[in-house]
């Protein structure tokens, strides 16, 4: 997690990181890097993995000087730990998603909006979102922290010269990913294109195997390679150096923000309930659209993206350029810094409080 490496390193007081190992979706865990002060809790998972108790949280997160917690109202010790705050008069940061994952009609975020108003700020995961909270509730002290994965200097030294042939798809082997989509499309794809071109799966998950099974069947084991999980940076450049294209087939997240970081546009789905990330596709300069669950049109962005190749090399630094300046770690600790400056004048010492992690689940 080196936002908070790097938000640790830049409060003068410190921080110290309450976590779980899991989260509500049983494919993610959360890493903590060993250089940060730490307090392992029990993630106690109720009401078959719909709400939350952390055990050992609610102490080190009361007796903080400043709390920051995961803005998700079914974490139930979350509030508890800001009633007892509210009642010490001790300020409280939210951090999270502004609505719930049925959208802004969903009768949950009735829950979402008592919760904030127990904290001093939130921090939503995009200037979108934080628009949308202030014209909410007027006055309210919400600051847009977009999430991101690397550092600017980092991302602003990653674009290659010269433009690859592979399709990337980089998260989880799970149903909402919809990988097996594109795996049929490049099927179809690759009987027009080149022979060079490929496609590449990175990460796990359980429908791994069965993705296998089928791409014996298609006859398309010499194109498709599975990397499995990958998370280090060198081993993501070498993937995004072969890459022309990254391809969401399903909702996209962090996902996104990772391939622009290497310059990589990304080919996605239309009509997806995407996270928040999704606000910095811009359709022609740094993303292709298709029309989702729509195979046809997954093959044509494809051949489009390939037939445009040359576009998109020249595209490679104006995109990781983009994506640094609006989407870098360091731009989130400084909005972050903001917020705690705000509650209490002089940001000491807060305690951040992360179990389910899935601003982050994108990250291989």
């Amino acid at each position: 997690m080196p936002v908070f490496e790097l938000l640790s390193k830049r409060l003068q007081a410190g921080l110290l990181l309450v976590h779980g190992s899991e989260g509500f979706d049983v494919t993610l865990r959360n890493s903590v890097s060993e250089r940060l002060a730490t307090v392992h809790v029990k993630n106690l998972f109720l009401a078959r993995r719909r709400l939350l108790w952390q055990v050992g949280a609610i102490r080190p997160l009361v007796d903080a000087d400043v709390a920051i917690m995961e803005l998700n109202p079914r974490v139930l010790s979350t509030w508890l730990a800001l009633l007892a705050r509210r009642a010490r008069r001790k300020p409280s940061v939210l951090w999270g998603h502004a609505w719930s994952r049925a959208g802004k009609g969903a009768a949950t975020n009735v829950l979402r909006r008592a919760i904030r108003k127990l904290a001093d700020a939130t921090l939503a995961y995009s200037a979108t979102e934080a628009r949308e909270l202030r014209q909410l509730t007027p006055g309210a002290n919400v600051v847009a922290v977009p999430n991101a994965l690397y550092s600017r200097g980092l991302m602003q030294s990653v674009v290659a010269d010269d433009v690859g042939s592979a399709f990337v798809f980089v998260g989880r082997l799970v149903p909402a990913k919809k990988p097996a989509l594109l795996l049929e499309a490049f099927a179809e794809a690759r009987r027009s294109l080149p022979a060079g071109a490929s496609l590449i799966l990175v990460g796990e998950g359980p429908l791994r195997q069965e993705l296998e099974g089928r791409v014996a069947t298609l006859g398309v084991q010499s194109q498709v390679t599975f990397r499995g999980h990958v998370n280090d940076w060198q081993g993501l450049q070498r993937i995004y150096g072969e890459a022309l294209a990254s391809v969401s087939p399903g909702y996209v997240g962090l996902s996104l923000i990772q391939s622009l970081s290497f310059g990589i546009p990304m080919i996605i789905a239309r009509d997806e309930p995407h996270s928040p990330e999704m606000e910095a596709a811009d359709e022609g300069r740094n993303a292709l659209l298709f029309e989702s669950d729509d195979k046809d049109s997954l093959v044509a962005a494809m051949h489009e993206a390939w037939h445009r190749r040359e576009f998109w090399r020249a595209q490679r630094s104006d995109i990781a350029q983009s994506c640094a300046r609006h989407y870098s770690i360091d731009s989130m600790v400084d909005q972050i810094l903001l917020a705690l400056d705000a509650v209490t004048g002089d940001a000491p010492s807060p305690t951040a409080c992360g179990q389910d992690d899935s601003r982050r689940e994108e990250a291989m």
